[in-house]
């Protein structure tokens, strides 16, 4: 049982090797995403640019998500 498990988890990071560039991809949009946050705490304000600025970031983070659960791939 236990090598079994450890056999599937090889095959998984094997096969998943490129997904370690999307991960960071996710990260930084997150990094992106909590600054804008950080950022309108600190002004107190919300404007339409500001509100636009957070769209746009919380945008590219969903295409990064989607990029990173397209290209997993699970062995069976």
């Amino acid at each position: 049982m236990l090598a079994k498990g450890i056999s599937l988890a090889v095959a998984f990071f094997t096969l998943n090797k490129s997904v370690k560039a999307n991960a960071k991809s996710i990260v930084y949009e997150a990094m992106d995403i909590g600054m804008a946050i950080t950022k309108i705490a600190k002004t107190q304000k919300v404007d339409k640019k500001t509100k636009d600025a957070l769209l746009k970031e919380v945008k590219e983070f969903d295409k990064a998500v989607i990029k990173f659960l397209d290209d997993l791939v699970i062995p069976d």
